[in-house]
């Protein structure tokens, strides 16, 4: 058996273990002695946190579109959409290891503690211990923070500062700008389950979303993801009425993608009769709604799916396509 004894450069004497890992002060002549060649004091590592501030803020110092929340910096890149109550941005949080995120500010009109309440939601869903949490979770909006933040105008506002998630392209909403006659059914079928899918947690999390507009429905085109936001009238204690509810709003929401935002959307001739008769029933019956749950709806979804286009099979997405 080998045995490794760490010597001091200095005057050789033994030192302790933990310098192979940190900087350890020499117990016979004091010297400052480390084996490892990535570590960084930290009075080094301030300066140079000292030195990145200032050059980032000396970068930006003639924008206007920075927030200030919290003792923190946000840089305004780009507007992602406007609600009822808040508009939502794309943000980049300045330092030494900046992070982009997503900050919603409250519109002037909207009543105090809006977005508080929805953060309360938000937190609530990620504390859920329902089946698959851990999952869900990392598709659902993540809180960083909500408070009353300072834009360059001098205004102050209720935010909510959310965690960005990478790779999602926009909502389907933005989609049928582009595909102005309505999406391919096939791609109707993938979305409807997954926003299925992100219900029967909530659901089973005693919550209804209760506002599952396009606008709300987040894609990620090379995953086939969906990223349900706009919790602001999410409800607990979900009943039966309310679960149905947001089942038949899910539903005309898809009814709204395939037939390219008609207000009343019809059920087009495009459509196989199998999904037709689903969506039909889905979006107008409220008692079936009912009694078959997330889960049960999306079950049958499978089956007229598979009677509709066979097998099941990955097809590419591009939302810019016409």
């Amino acid at each position: 058996m080998l045995f490794t004894t760490l010597a001091c450069p200095q005057c050789g004497g033994v030192l302790p273990r933990q310098a192979s890992w940190r900087m350890v002060i020499c117990p016979y002549c004091s010297a400052t002695v480390t084996r490892s060649k990535s570590v960084v004091e930290a009075v080094r590592f301030k300066e140079a946190k000292t030195r990145v501030l200032a050059n980032a803020r000396l970068a930006y110092a003639f924008t206007s579109c920075i927030v200030r929340w919290q003792g923190q910096h946000l840089l305004v890149l780009k507007r992602l959409g406007i609600g009822e109550s808040a508009e939502a941005y794309l943000a980049e949080r300045m330092g030494p290891l900046p992070e982009r995120v997503t900050l919603k500010l409250a519109h002037a009109a909207t009543l105090p503690d809006t977005l508080a309440r929805e953060a309360e939601i938000l937190r609530a869903l990620q504390q859920s211990r329902a089946p698959g949490a851990a999952y869900y979770a990392q598709r659902l909006p993540q809180v960083i923070g909500c408070g009353r933040t300072e834009g360059a105008g001098g205004h102050a506002r209720e935010a909510l500062v959310l965690r960005h998630p990478s790779g999602y392209w926009g909502s389907l909403a933005h989609v049928l700008r582009y595909q102005s006659s309505g999406i391919d059914p096939r791609h109707g079928v993938w979305i409807w389950r997954r926003v299925l899918d992100l219900l029967s947690f909530a659901h089973a999390s005693g919550w209804t979303h209760g506002d599952l507009s396009a606008d709300h429905w987040l894609v990620h085109p090379r995953d086939h993801g969906i990223h349900l936001v706009g919790w602001a009238h999410a409800r607990p204690n979900a009943s039966p009425d309310a679960i149905a509810r947001d089942l038949m709003q899910a539903a005309w929401t898809v009814r709204f993608l395939l037939c390219g935002g008609e207000e009343l959307p019809t059920i087009s001739h495009r459509i196989p009769a199998p999904l037709a008769d689903l969506l039909r029933q889905s979006s107008e019956d409220a008692d079936w709604c009912a009694r078959m749950g997330a889960m049960g709806v999306d079950q049958a979804l499978k089956a007229a799916a598979r009677e509709a286009f066979g097998p099941p099979a990955f097809i590419p997405f591009n939302p810019t396509s016409a």
